[in-house]
């Protein structure tokens, strides 16, 4: 290409000096402590603001001890002009002698995986670059949102519904990891930046596609607000996101000590309120609450409308049973407990292994199993010995999901009483009932972890015998309190 030598020019320049332009990303970088000694990831498209990151991050490094790694990710939405973006990347980076990670998509792959193509393409796109940043050994992962995307950010929320804490936008620093070093300039900025160094960059002609809501923000209501009703509305835009986040920063401190004080238990598939420690908050605590059981639950990456959350304490407060809040999470509202869980199928039975540590299909919790000779202290519920004639009688030891109409004869009792009965007699949410492990020796379900267990398994008081057995202990998973 025919820039090759303008840049070979650009990256002879010494930076003794630095320009106006690299200045503010200096100072805007200090001033959130973005930039760490060490190996930092750029993520880069070819478009003029992830090439005027590349570029100036390149300029600042020695002011910050950066060693540079790039990663591009070819969603091949654009056929030719995709695979032009891609060999664009390899050659840029080749001029910086910049590392590069390249990741390609088959043609029409984002379409198999189901929901709107933005949001689909944005998932990938970030699991890929905190993907390449662990393997790369990289601390930082930097994104080259401008101010520009912050007002578009925020103008999208407002009219898709937002609180709040949607206002603060995009965040400079977000989970120690991702920073956005380009927030304190504009677009234009940026492009005049890479002019200057004459440094190309690619236009993404999907970029002008206003079927995309977000490009019809960019393109017709920002220019129409602009010019018509406040000139500097990116800076205004930008100064209630600044605002807005140091309120945020100074409420979550009082939404994490609420958090923590009504949980009752959680893993990573459901968390369990207390239902009347959480309605004793004020209603703007019980919304930031529901927010973080939803991230928890669906990702750091989860965007909270308030329309589910609403939902959700609506639910709450008209003590409604079950219901479907968000496309993966159900919530229940029990007696005692409200209920977000993610939706599970049942999970067909996988053989426990002996010795050795099962991992629960339908949660968080895991079954340790060892074989024992000696006095072994047990208590029916997280702890229980299995009699190897036991499995010789009826068969392996494996662990499933609840079967319907399923029965068992618990310790300590005669007759036969169907699971879903013991389960509700123990409180358990409807929400998880489903997806709540059962142990059986062959077809016989002998131990509810961490609930009850069956008549034909040994407690405490019977494990007096020196034959070996099996000794079952569950942790890790829900227990309520």
């Amino acid at each position: 290409m025919d820039w090759h030598n303008s840049i070979g020019t650009f990256l002879l320049c010494t930076y003794t000096m630095y320009s106006d332009f690299e200045h503010k990303i200096i100072e805007y970088s200090k001033q959130h402590r973005m930039l760490l000694q060490g190996r930092i990831l750029v993520a880069l498209s070819g478009g003029g603001d992830s090439v005027a990151l590349l570029t100036v991050l390149y300029a600042i490094r020695q002011e910050f001890g950066l060693l540079i790694q790039a990663a591009h990710l070819n969603h091949m939405l654009r056929g030719k002009e995709s695979l032009e973006d891609e060999q664009f990347c390899r050659e840029l980076c080749h001029q910086f002698d910049v590392p590069l990670t390249v990741e390609r998509f088959e043609h029409g792959e984002l379409d198999k995986k189901g929901g709107s193509l933005e949001t689909v393409a944005r998932k990938a796109r970030l699991a890929f670059l905190h993907r390449t940043a662990e393997h790369t050994g990289c601390i930082r992962i930097a994104t080259g949102h401008t101010r520009d995307d912050q007002a578009e950010t925020i103008l999208q929320r407002i009219l898709r519904g937002t609180g709040p804490s949607g206002l603060a936008g995009i965040l400079p620093v977000r989970d120690n990891l991702w920073v956005r070093p380009l927030l304190c300039v504009r677009r234009e900025e940026a492009r005049e930046y890479l002019s200057g160094k004459n440094v190309p960059y690619r236009d993404d002609s999907s970029n002008d596609d206003e079927a995309f809501f977000r490009n019809s923000i960019r393109h017709t209501l920002l220019p129409l607000l602009i010019e018509r009703y406040s000139p500097n509305i990116t800076v205004t835009l930008s100064r209630l996101a600044d605002l807005t986040r140091v309120q945020e920063d100074f409420l979550e401190s009082t939404v994490d000590e609420a958090y923590a004080r009504c949980i009752n238990c959680a893993d990573t598939c459901a968390i369990i309120l207390d239902k009347e420690r959480f309605m004793s908050y004020h209603k703007l605590l019980r919304q930031r609450i529901v927010r973080q059981c939803l991230k928890n639950l669906e990702g750091c990456g989860r965007d909270a409308d308030m329309h589910e959350i609403e939902h959700i304490l609506h639910l709450v407060e008209s003590s409604r049973k079950t219901a479907d809040v968000t496309a993966n999470i159900q919530c229940s509202v029990e007696k005692k407990h409200v209920v977000l869980a993610r939706k599970s199928p049942a999970v067909r039975p996988v053989a426990l292994k002996i010795p050795g540590v099962t991992s629960l299909p339908m949660h968080s919790g895991i079954i340790c199993a060892e074989r024992v000779t000696g006095k072994v202290k047990t208590d029916g519920v997280r702890s229980v010995v299995v009699l190897l004639r036991l499995i010789e009688n009826y068969g392996g030891l494996t662990v499933g999901s609840v079967k319907p109409g399923e029965s068992m004869t618990l310790s300590g009792t005669d007759g036969l009483v169907k699971i879903r009965d013991i389960l509700s007699a123990m409180s358990i949410p409807r929400v998880l009932r489903k997806t709540i492990p059962v142990v059986r020796a062959g077809a016989v379900p002998i131990w509810i972890p961490g609930i009850r267990s069956s008549h034909y398994l040994m407690t405490e008081e019977a494990v007096r015998n020196s034959g070996t057995r099996i000794f079952l202990e569950y942790s890790g998973g829900l227990f309520l309190n």
